[in-house]
């Protein structure tokens, strides 16, 4: 009797082994959904490169992180993902930092400072290896959400009805603009600046509510078919080299395994690198088809370029009263500014 009740519990302990291993089993491939808002819409190499960054997750991760990819205004306003990804109605955004310059000041230098840098690859350094990204998570940190990582793209055009050969051919000009210290230069040069999200050019452009565009690169400008409707366009302007974010809610990302928290930075720092190539190839070929399509080029001397950087300079300046968080961006910038020597 002894013998037959020493098996019946050793088969009870394996028994029970087997259930423990099983649920741990189910608990670690236990599949989590985020629902992700881009600021884009299908059709550009931006928004096809999130979408195959979520096909690489949901990869890599053998399904436990799928990522579902919403366009731009799917479920919220673009100026309102900060409050919808708090409160869990979408798990995270993609979109710009500068968007959110009314909430803190702080946002608009993290997502663009206009006429600091030469080369987008000097944005980049700053971002991963001068602070920038740590700034940009203490600012999204105040919200209760995290920032991944960060991506850009090329230098932006200005697509245009009307020729836009100089500073002078801007007086008057109606120019959509994104909020924030972008804004204020354009003032300053004499456009009148009209604030629209960036999915709003389009229709703007072609019923006239605006002469021009503070829009995307050459090839997004391209691709979104702004070049259907108007005929010129200033290129390799300094104006912007906008840094968009992946960022999530604080709590979700805090449940994720640190392998897939991996995952994604690695990945983030990669379709980084991925864009910045689509664009200058893509730019290139845009510029090469140019007389095809109909499309005037203009380019800023570097006198322009130097009444730019002046201006520039004085609204950071001005804009770093803002708030904490808006002077140690901008003092950040300029320190790596000095050290670049390009200040």
């Amino acid at each position: 009797m002894a013998r037959i009740d020493l098996l019946a519990r050793a088969s009870a302990i394996v028994a029970a082994t087997g259930l423990m291993v099983g649920a741990f089993g189910a608990t670690a491939q236990e599949s989590i959904t985020w629902r992700v808002q881009t600021g884009w819409l299908p059709g550009n190499t931006l928004y096809d490169s999130v979408v195959e960054l979520a096909e690489r997750i949901d990869l890599q991760s053998e399904g436990r992180l799928k990522i579902e990819v919403l366009p731009a205004g799917a479920v919220v306003a673009l100026n309102q993902t900060i409050d919808s990804v708090k409160a869990g109605i979408i798990d995270g955004h993609i979109s710009y930092a500068a968007v959110y310059a009314g909430l803190d000041p702080g946002f608009a230098p993290l997502g663009d400072i206009p006429g600091a840098y030469d080369d987008r690859f000097q944005t980049i350094e700053f971002m991963y290896y001068e602070g920038g990204l740590e700034l940009l998570r203490e600012a999204y940190a105040q919200f209760g959400l995290h920032t991944i990582g960060v991506g850009t793209g090329s230098w932006e055009a200005v697509p245009s009805r009307v020729p836009l050969e100089s500073w002078d051919d801007f007086e008057g000009v109606k120019l959509r603009t994104p909020p924030g210290i972008g804004s204020l230069i354009w003032e300053r040069l004499g456009a009148v600046p009209i604030v629209m999200p960036q999915t709003e050019v389009f229709s703007a452009l072609e019923k006239g509510v605006i002469d021009a565009a503070d829009d995307g690169s050459l090839s997004y400008n391209f691709q979104v078919g702004d070049y259907d409707i108007v005929d010129f366009t200033l290129v390799n302007s300094p104006h912007s080299n906008g840094v968009w974010d992946f960022t999530v809610n604080a709590d979700r990302w805090a449940e994720l395994p640190n392998s897939i928290k991996s995952m994604l930075e690695i990945n983030m720092r990669e379709i980084m690198l991925r864009n910045v190539m689509n664009a200058l190839r893509q730019d290139q070929e845009v510029l090469a088809k140019a007389d095809e399509i109909g499309l005037t080029l203009f380019e800023l001397t570097p006198e322009d370029r130097a009444k730019y950087r002046a201006i520039a300079v004085e609204v950071w300046d001005e804009w770093a009263t803002k708030s904490e968080l808006s002077k140690k961006a901008v003092d950040a910038h300029k320190a790596f500014l000095t050290k670049k020597g390009l200040l």
